[in-house]
Parts: structure tokens; sequence; C-alpha cells
């Protein structure tokens, strides 16, 4: 059962689904994930894309993240998601978007909705296309400053992103997953 770890709801549990169908972020790797973003997160605009059960959004908006939207597909992952949104109490900060992910970043495209920080954790069988898949909304969705971490697993290659015109900053491995974080490339020179 997911955790939250720091923050207004430090300590609380939440609910995950059931079954193997969701793999949920090690406790170890979600606390390096947010020492590693620190202080960093507050006041952000968070998107979790292939939420599970929301654990890294509902730790972001534990920590001071101004709103997150989830965006998940699996049955079982939503009813967990919207137990968690009731047990935390935060209906006003969480939009959860049910259904196929390239459908819901293209309208968050068209809607100009921009994110600070925005968390990848596909099936781990589809990590490469469903990524790069998701690369083709980044430069609308990811505000200039903002953080991309893409979670993967430790056997693939950490995957380039510069085509989507993200530069990899630090890749950190914990136990049989990696998280790679991507920043916009700003020192590539534009005519």
């Amino acid at each position: 059962m997911p955790r939250i770890i720091a923050g207004t709801r430090k300590g609380m549990n939440l609910f995950s689904p059931p079954g193997k169908t969701s793999r949920l972020t090690s406790g170890r790797a979600k606390e390096a994930l947010f020492s590693m973003i620190g202080d960093e997160i507050e006041g952000t605009r968070v998107l979790d894309v292939f939420a599970g059960s929301g654990q890294i959004a509902f730790e972001a908006l534990s920590r001071g993240a101004a709103r997150a939207t989830l965006i998940e597909r699996d049955r079982d992952a939503i009813a967990a998601i919207n137990k968690n949104i009731g047990k935390t109490r935060w209906s006003d900060l969480v939009v959860l978007m049910t259904g196929d992910y390239r459908r819901h970043l293209a309208t968050l495209k068209r809607r100009g909705e921009e994110f600070d920080f925005i968390y990848v954790d596909p099936p781990w069988s589809e990590t490469e296309v469903l990524t790069l898949q998701i690369c083709d909304y980044l430069p609308s969705l990811l505000a200039d400053s903002g953080l991309l971490v893409v979670e993967s697993e430790r056997k693939k290659p950490v995957l380039e992103l510069e085509e989507a015109g993200l530069k990899l900053v630090k890749s950190c491995q914990y136990g049989i997953s990696v998280l790679s974080f991507y920043r916009f490339d700003t020192t590539s020179d534009t005519p």
C-alpha cells in the first residue's frame, strides 16, 4: 500500500489498484524523486500520465503543488484514484482524465495548459514507444523551466529525447526502476 511520505498528508496510506495490472513506484524511488526535486515542487502544476494509484501526484500535492492532473485508463486504477481523492479531500486540486492518454494530451494542448512537473510511468513493455508519443505534446505542455521525469525499467536503455528539445540532466537507478530527469535544452543555438 503506497503512503504519502511528507507534507500536509504525511503518513496517509493511499489505495492502490488490486492485482498486477498496475506497478507501483517503490517507496525508495518516490522518496529519492522528491528529495531531488526538493522545494521546486511548491506551487507547481503537475501532470501524472499513466497515474496508477496517483501516488506521485498526491505526494506532490502534499508537498505544496498547486494542482494535479492525472491521466489513467485502467478501471481498477481509476477506482483507486477516486478513493484517494476522497480520502485526501483534494477534489478541488485534482483533475482525473480517464481513457486514452493521447486524446487527453491533445485536449490539454488545445486548452493551452502548461505543467511545471510531468511524470510519465508507462507500462514498461511499452516505455519507449509511449514516451516518444507523449513527446509530441511536450513542447506545448511542459513549461519552459519545467521538469519531465520518466520511470522505466533498469534493463532498458535511458531514452534520448533531443528531438523533442529535451536534455537528459540526470538518471538514477532504484532497484529495478530508473528515474530519468529531462529539461528543455536551452544551450542549443537556434537561428
